[in-house]
């Protein structure tokens, strides 16, 4: 049954089982902002080591995460029908809004149908949909 639940979730999000026990720095929409190991990842919640401390941070709370830029690779099913944001934008270079006020440029990697994976030089941002005010497309 475990198995059936992890390949279910494997397309709707960047951040999945394949990030345990790599780091990940997450930013909180309160502006918090966690460094640490993932230990854990289930569909609701990442489940940290920060300074040595076990941390439980729902996806609800979390405004962006920044990886290193190898570590978002392969395909992510997206939502062709479902957003006008697909995978055919992939490769444009935008700019995000966040609903705290945050600005964002990068070059769109990956989608998923709730994140979405910038490159900015050698770093990875991964964004929830939900957190995204608005994104400009400046570049095709």
């Amino acid at each position: 049954m475990n198995q059936y639940y992890l390949t279910k979730r494997r397309g709707i999000t960047l951040i999945n089982e394949r990030f345990e026990g790599r780091s990940l720095e997450v930013h909180t929409v309160n502006g918090e902002k966690f460094m640490g190991i993932v230990d854990e990842v289930t569909l609701h919640e990442l489940g940290m080591s920060v300074e040595n401390t076990p941390t439980i941070i729902p996806r609800k709370s979390i405004l962006y995460i920044i990886t290193g830029l190898s570590d978002v690779h392969g395909l992510g099913e997206c939502c062709e029908k479902e957003y006008v944001l697909d995978e055919e934008f992939i490769g444009a270079d935008v700019f995000t809004k966040l609903i705290n006020g945050n600005e964002i440029e990068g070059r769109l990697i990956k989608i998923t149908r709730d994140e979405v994976g910038l490159a900015q030089s050698n770093k990875a941002i991964i964004i929830p949909r939900r957190s995204i005010l608005y994104l400009k497309i400046l570049r095709r």
